[in-house]
């Protein structure tokens, strides 16, 4: 194997090199995921402000793992940090920060702060892996350059595609429709005429709000494209006229939906009962708000579909492909509070919060059954089995309970309707890791 990074050419150095650093590339590897997750948590205890959303701390993961498992590499491989590309994810990074006016100092510092992270890391596993004082100096010091240099030129490429997105921004139209957006959504601008014309988009009309997004960024870089495309089957689904679409990163897009009447019952039902939308393909979700009309009416609905996307994103797997906010808004609104969510659904539920397949099945069938008034037929059309097998399951959701059902408060339909959130509101924040 030919050796690329001149430092690693000396005999001594490539000794280290084979028994100390090749190993730890090795071990960074499987490690990256969590490394990547302390990293980001670093980042967000330092600068809050720019982790509002949780796609972007998505994101961030996503990119920060990629670059994690790069650097690996170029350890294990003894190869030259100055002549990598950065990985897709990390460019998507930089452009995107563009769009959310993040100013490039605190881009930076986000790399600054991350390879803090890494090299404590680094650090701790030379000190515990080289015995011999004089190997571990060689070791720090060949570690030291793979990491600067790595850091310094992803920083330079990094600048440089920021910089290249940030004329191309300047310059065009997005910018003006981008801050317009972010003004009614603060609730600053409140006239509808000038809205409309910095939008492009009259707010004087219907509107119904909706926000596309992945959990991560597809290898061929078609992400934006597949949320448009899905975005654009909601809209045809629900009959709208118009529709503006706002970038909320590389790996989400907000989109307002418009007509000149009002949405239909039957349109904004269809998104309930889980209709196909047309270019919604799998791994793309999709939370959608109520109808609004005015500049009041455009901000609530992103509001509202803003709250189904983070309802969502607590259910997990299990979350539907598209959310309407009608559907999710108890558990929108009880669990804003992560922690005391957590403990009234384990106070009022018992044994009936389990996360197994059987105990949610007999939770979601009292929900409904609860939800129906009552009425097992009802509750079995809508859960598509026998009247029977919904007594069945009642009665052993009573068991779980220790109580029965026939009077119950309406704490129990509460804690029923958070429950599905219950997998994210249990797993530890990136910031308690």
């Amino acid at each position: 194997m030919e050796v690329e990074w001149p430092p690693v050419r000396e005999p001594s150095a490539q000794r280290v090199w084979r028994e100390i650093l090749r190993p730890m590339g090795t071990q960074m590897r499987a490690s990256a995921s969590d490394l990547a997750r302390r990293s980001v948590a670093r980042m967000q205890t330092e600068l809050p402000e720019l982790f509002s959303d949780p796609q972007i701390v998505q994101e961030n993961l996503v990119s920060t793992e990629a670059s994690l498992r790069q650097l690996a590499q170029i350890i294990e491989l003894a190869g030259d940090p100055r002549q990598v590309e950065l990985p897709p994810s990390t460019l998507a990074i930089a452009r995107s920060a563009v769009h959310r006016q993040v100013a490039l100092a605190d881009l930076m510092r986000l790399y600054r702060l991350a390879q803090e992270r890494v090299w404590q890391w680094m650090f701790a596993h030379i000190v515990d892996k080289a015995s011999d004082a004089a190997d571990q100096a060689v070791a720090l010091d060949l570690a030291t350059g793979w990491l600067f240099a790595y850091v310094d030129e992803a920083m330079v490429r990094a600048e440089k595609a920021y910089e290249v997105e940030r004329e191309a921004w300047l310059r065009s139209a997005a910018a003006v429709r981008a801050a317009a957006v972010e003004e009614i959504l603060a609730d600053r601008e409140r006239n509808a005429q000038r809205a409309s014309k910095r939008l492009r988009y009259d707010v004087n009309r219907h509107h119904v709000g909706a926000i596309a997004w992945v959990e991560q960024a597809s290898e061929g870089g078609e992400t934006q494209a597949a949320l448009g495309e899905a975005l654009a089957g909601l809209a045809q689904t629900l009959g709208a006229e118009s529709t503006l679409i706002h970038s909320l990163g590389s790996l989400a897009v907000a989109s307002w939906m418009s007509r000149r009447d009002a949405f239909t019952a039957d349109s904004l039902d269809a998104v309930v009962r889980g209709k196909q939308v047309p270019g919604v393909i799998p791994g793309v979700r999709i939370a959608v708000g109520e109808a609004g009309r005015g500049l009041e009416g455009f901000r609530r609905t992103h509001l509202e579909a803003d709250h189904a996307r983070r309802v969502v994103s607590l259910v997990g797997p299990r979350g539907a492909a598209i959310t309407r906010y009608r559907s999710v808004a108890v558990a929108a609104l009880g669990t804003t509070d992560r922690d005391h969510a957590l403990s009234f659904i384990t106070w009022v539920l018992g044994p009936l919060a389990a996360d197994d397949e059987a105990t949610s099945r007999l939770a979601m069938t009292l929900s409904v059954y609860l939800d129906e008034n009552r009425s097992r037929s009802r509750a079995a059309e809508r859960l598509m089995v026998h009247p029977n097998t919904v007594s069945y399951r009642v009665h052993q959701a009573e068991a779980l309970l220790g109580r029965s059902v026939a009077n119950d408060s309406l704490d129990l339909q509460v804690a029923l309707a958070m429950l599905p959130a219950r997998p994210g509101l249990a797993r530890p924040r990136p910031d308690e890791l």
